[in-house]
């Protein structure tokens, strides 16, 4: 299949003058979390993204043309496997479709590569994330702290007892930069942000999609596209959330021999070689507990404070493991995925084995 099988033509887009609270606007009114940025002529001129302006504090005043970012971008002919992989490394959501130089003409996005895809008998069990939560009276500043720290962009809120309620994700926050509202200060900016951070999260919050464990993938694909998330719970309390790129790692080939690895947005090569070669070993150090490792997906993140933040998932034939880490560096932050790995896999080993073989008491790990 190719990128001219499934990009959607009609692409909502913008001019470098409009403001930044146009933008905001048409994102949440067609949850999109960027719009490309073009000229008079159609020229490609890159992409704005919701995150960027929540980042940045982003005046609704300001010109998009002070927040555009340079992305690849795809061809017609190009292969949706290569779709994926260029998804999965960049860390955006979407690519635009370029012809004849710079014309734009479609864009292809996670969610249509998803929707025109089949999974089998694969169910949320195999690709869901860890949920981090949230309850109703927490505020947006909280909010915003963890998904900074933990790298992720949604998070499902829960009452009291732990059972589902709703959930937030970046763009109900950023739509809120769009409305008109008293600053706390001189810059705009600054004041909105203020104000924003006090807000609770049960005054914003949506209603959470939600499904069971065992829910098989290819039932859901049209739910991911209507929701951007689906929340997995069990007994109405949520335990995982997966997310169109969550699935779109099931879709990446199959490499025969060594474990596919795929690092997204490290800080330059060397870091990517070093993170590598830290993965490399531990999957050497662990062979014979996990069987048929076929990928590795690491998601980097630099943070304004300077930390970096590593998500890791490791999925096999049937099973996977997935952990998070927060360090100054990305080298360090590797080393200490690659300890929280280790420790849930020896877990999970430790647990399948007879009790006379196990050793003390099996400890259960918090990520």
């Amino acid at each position: 299949m190719k990128v001219d099988d499934i990009m959607v033509r009609d692409v909502i887009s913008l001019s470098p003058e409009d403001t930044v609270s146009k933008a905001l606007n048409l994102m949440h009114s067609n949850r999109l979390n960027q719009i490309p940025i073009v000229n008079d002529s159609d020229d490609y001129l890159g992409m704005v993204f919701a995150k960027e302006f929540l980042s940045v504090n982003a005046s609704p005043e300001s010109k998009l043309k002070n927040f555009i970012s340079k992305t690849p971008t795809l061809g017609r002919e190009v292969a949706v496997e290569r779709a994926i992989e260029m998804i999965l490394n960049a860390g955006n959501r979407a690519f635009p479709v370029i012809e004849n130089s710079s014309k734009l003409e479609g864009i292809v996005s996670e969610i249509d590569i998803v929707v025109n895809a089949r999974f089998g008998h694969a169910t949320v069990d195999s690709v869901m994330s860890g949920a981090i939560v949230l309850e109703g009276d927490d505020t947006l500043g909280n909010a915003l702290s963890k998904m900074r720290r933990y790298n992720i962009s949604r998070l499902p809120v829960i009452s009291k007892d732990g059972v589902l309620t709703g959930i937030i994700n970046v763009l109900d926050i950023v739509h809120m930069i769009s409305k008109p509202r008293e600053r706390a200060s001189k810059s705009p900016g600054l004041g909105t942000m203020a104000v924003i951070r006090e807000v609770k999260v049960k005054d914003i919050m949506r209603n959470a999609y939600s499904v069971e464990q065992g829910s098989k993938i290819n039932d859901l694909t049209g739910d991911l596209k209507d929701h951007e998330e689906v929340v997995v719970v069990g007994n109405k309390r949520p335990i995982g959330v997966i997310t169109p790129k969550d699935v779109l790692e099931l879709l990446l080939p199959k490499h025969g021999g060594p474990t596919f690895i795929h690092i997204s947005d490290p800080e330059s090569e060397d870091d990517k070689n070093e993170i590598e070669r830290n993965i490399t070993k531990f999957l050497k150090k662990i062979e014979g507990r996990l069987e048929n490792i076929r990928l590795v997906t690491i998601y980097v993140d630099k943070h304004k404070t300077r930390k970096y933040s590593i998500r890791a998932r490791l999925m096999t034939n049937n099973s996977i493991v997935d952990a998070k880490a927060v360090a100054y560096d990305p080298i360090s932050a590797s080393k200490e995925i690659v300890s929280k790995l280790e420790r849930r896999i020896r877990s999970a080993h430790s647990s399948k084995l007879p009790k006379k073989h196990r050793r003390g008491t099996i400890r259960k790990e918090q990520f």
